[in-house]
């Protein structure tokens, strides 16, 4: 009787069964549900990287893979809630690297780890790249950018550390070929010293900027020298004598012509020219143009330096010589003054003939193109009573005609015999003769 108790009425009782699992379920899901959580960009922590390391390798990770897009939750709204990013967990170990370098990428929660549905992420491998390693030891040089102030220039740029070692992938530090380190100097007026980072560059001139290199330093101290600087003017002194019946010309060329100075504002004050006194510019027994190179950075002044850092010192130089030419003028007797003439006596200039309108012939010498420039009319000349009178021997001056020599005053650049002679014609009284000859020889 009991065992059909038990077995009667069986559809009836399964279908409650039934009924109350689904009444469970329904009541469960709607006091606390299955809901979606969504968490972005979470890291991938990688395990066993000394695998890699431990053989003389290094690795890159590829496409950004050691992070993930979105990690999807499937939980009960009672725990989901609680979740942050932080409880996400994603694990890849290279010690299961597969033969493409790459890694399954490990998901799971910190807490409530047996009451998820499901976790997924939007990608499930870390992909590497794996290569040898490199070191490379490189030069650090400086440079600087920006406009300084006005009469200003960059003098010596100096860093502390000279050298910097780079080690990473060989690929990658094998497209390095110099270290350099930058610094503005736009504005300045007085020496630089600051910290500047140090960039890494290719053959081209591109920036090598690659998280995988490791450098053993990463700015370095830059001392940057601020000199003020001016242009001065070259004056070059020949030395000797060019040959007979040549002269210089007065005229030297020089490439360049002035050069940019620079140092400190007291020294470069009482600087105008560069006086230039060289064994190359010897002209002794020359019949044409000297032509040299002078090195001038010896005449520079000490703590002065040349403010073109593209100029070499040298100058080129020619002086130029010519042949010596002459000219005859005939100079009227008119132009010549006589001076010191003694009291109560008259004296007249003539040529040699007596003749007061007459004329005396001038040879000069210089330059072509100078004597080209004068006339009779720019030669003047004296004649001094006091040096007649004194040739006399203290005989007493009388009317009469005397010879004399005139001092000639000629013009720049030409020369002759500074003296011709002339006639002078001497009136006066016999007691002004007595008198001149007595105050000539006390004068002597």
């Amino acid at each position: 009787m009991k065992k059909r108790r038990l077995t009667a009425n069986w559809g009836l009782k399964l279908a409650s069964l039934i009924f109350a699992a689904v009444l469970w379920f329904l009541v469960t899901n709607i006091n606390d549900p299955v809901v979606t959580v969504r968490f972005g960009n979470v890291p991938v922590t990688l395990k066993n990287t000394d695998t890699i390391t431990d053989a003389g390798d290094v690795y890159q990770v590829l496409d950004n893979t050691d992070v993930i897009g979105t990690v999807t939750i499937l939980a009960p709204r009672s725990i989901a809630d609680s979740f942050s990013k932080d409880n996400v967990v994603a694990v890849a170990d290279l010690d299961n690297l597969t033969t493409r370098n790459t890694a399954n990428i490990q998901l799971s929660v910190n807490k409530y780890s047996n009451e998820i549905d499901n976790i997924s992420g939007s990608i499930d491998t870390v992909k590497l790249n794996i290569e040898k390693k490199k070191t490379a030891t490189l030069p650090l040089t400086a440079t600087t950018s920006g406009t300084l102030s006005d009469g200003y220039i960059i003098g010596a740029v100096s860093t502390e550390q000279n050298m910097i070692r780079i080690t990473g992938p060989e690929s990658v530090i094998a497209r390095v070929t110099k270290a350099t380190v930058d610094v503005d100097v736009t504005g300045f007026t007085s020496n630089i010293g600051t910290d500047a980072d140090i960039r890494l560059y290719d053959a081209d001139g591109r920036e090598v900027s690659d998280d995988s290199i490791q450098m053993n330093i990463k700015s370095v101290r830059v001392n940057v020298e601020i000199l003020q600087a001016k242009y001065v003017e070259l004056h070059y002194n020949t030395k000797g004598t060019p040959a007979s019946g040549y002269m210089l010309t007065g005229v030297v060329d020089s490439t360049p012509d002035k050069v940019l100075i620079a140092g400190k504002s007291t020294a470069l004050e009482s600087i105008n020219t560069l006086e230039i006194t060289d064994d190359q510019l010897d002209v002794s027994g020359r019949r044409a143009d000297l032509e040299a190179s002078v090195d001038l950075e010896k005449y520079l002044p000490s703590g002065i330096t040349f403010g073109d850092s593209d100029f070499s010192g040298v100058a080129s130089v020619v002086v130029h010589i010519e042949p010596i030419a002459t000219a005859r003028l005939e100079v009227p007797v008119s132009q010549i003054a006589v001076e010191n003439v003694p009291d109560g006596y008259n004296v007249s200039v003539r040529d040699l003939s007596g003749d007061a309108g007459g004329t005396v012939s001038v040879e000069i010498q210089g330059l072509a193109a100078e004597l080209a420039k004068v006339t009779a009319a720019d030669i003047t000349g004296t004649v001094d009573m006091n040096d007649v009178i004194s040739e006399m021997n203290d005989q007493k001056i009388k009317d009469g005609t005397y010879q004399s020599d005139a001092a000639l005053v000629l013009p720049d650049q030409v020369k002759a015999d500074h003296k011709v002679k002339v006639q002078l014609e001497v009136t006066g009284n016999a007691n002004a003769s007595d008198t001149a000859s007595v105050e000539s020889s006390a004068g002597n």
